[in-house]
């Protein structure tokens, strides 16, 4: 009998446990929400496991940021600001004092980066590292997954494909320029989830939907597709001429290192021609331009790619965990 993996899971155990009953939370987005008084608290949670997230050559600070970097991220495709997180740690009886100098230093580095605190979590012995965070914030609106329509545009925050190198850097020894080298490993080792971004976005309401693409753009388009009942066309996969050019030299497929190779940390979203020039001077002020990449359409579930010479479609396939593509 074939293994289920990580959506099948969710999907077994929603059947069992239905979804909350407050309209604005739902369980497979990217933060789950409890209202409150006062607003809404944003919860995200995120498990790391060394085996099966975190490359070759991945140094223990490294792992231990990106634990944290991982829910940063998914408080970014909701524009919300995250201000307290809870780490469970699952440790191996390998672990020396070294070992958690190391980790220390990374969730150190994370919580200066992105401005929250550590207010506690839990220890515990296990097979392999494991890292559980559990982050908290606080905001009256988030933007959900399910907002795009017909004739808005679709954006993401960077270009697409370096972690994807990286990745075959360490694990594959790919041989690419020394420069590209440096950029890809760094990518894969050392994400940047642009917050800050996301965050002046948010109060000029830019988004109508957004996710975040840690999963790999083509499974995560599927995602946004799917919550707003719409079609989505790519006419321009998100990625610059120096990474083109070396994945063509290294006899990559373009589409694949792009479309499916996940990591990213960037956010996918959808605005409205309304918002569309407020959103683009906001973005060019802060340095970080947004990238336009296709069109919300009608077409429910048509998730299609415009290469400028036919259409055809976008797998549904990325990294899932306990199995690597999902259809």
């Amino acid at each position: 009998m074939k293994k289920p993996d990580e959506h099948e899971i969710i999907k077994i155990l929603l059947e069992k446990v239905d979804q909350p009953s407050h309209p604005s939370s739902k369980i497979g987005d990217d933060v789950s929400v409890l209202p409150t008084e006062k607003g809404e608290l944003i919860i995200a949670t995120d498990m790391l496991v060394k085996k099966t997230d975190a490359p070759k050559g991945m140094k223990n600070w490294q792992i231990a940021r990106k634990s944290i970097i991982a829910c940063v991220s998914d408080f970014a495709a909701k524009g919300v600001q995250p201000k307290a997180s809870l780490l469970s740690l699952g440790l191996p009886p390998s672990t020396t004092r070294r070992d958690i100098d190391q980790l220390a230093a990374g969730f150190k580095k994370a919580t200066d980066e992105y401005q929250l605190e550590i207010i506690g979590g839990d220890t515990n012995e296990a097979d392999d590292l494991t890292i559980d965070c559990c982050m908290v914030g606080f905001s009256r609106k988030i933007v959900r997954r399910n907002g795009a329509v017909p004739g808005d545009r679709i954006v993401v925050t960077g270009f697409f494909g370096y972690p994807s190198l990286g990745l075959k850097v360490l694990q594959d020894n790919l041989n690419i320029p020394e420069k590209m080298n440096q950029n890809a490993i760094s990518s894969i080792l050392l994400p940047a989830p642009k917050l800050k971004l996301a965050l002046a976005l948010g109060k000029n309401n830019s988004f109508s939907s957004s996710i975040d693409s840690s999963d790999g753009l083509a499974i995560s388009l599927h995602q946004l597709a799917e919550a707003s009942e719409v079609g989505l066309e790519v006419s321009k996969m998100p990625a610059d001429l120096k990474l083109i050019e070396t994945v063509n030299k290294a006899g990559l497929d373009l589409e694949d290192v792009i479309f499916y190779g996940g990591e990213e940390y960037e956010i996918i979203a959808t605005i409205s021609e309304e918002k569309w020039l407020s959103a683009q001077r906001i973005a060019r002020k802060m340095g970080t331009p947004l990238i336009e990449i296709g069109k919300v359409t009608s077409d429910q579930n048509q998730i299609l790619f415009d290469d400028g010479q036919e259409k055809h479609n976008i797998e549904r396939r990325g990294w899932v965990h306990l199995g690597v593509t999902t259809t």
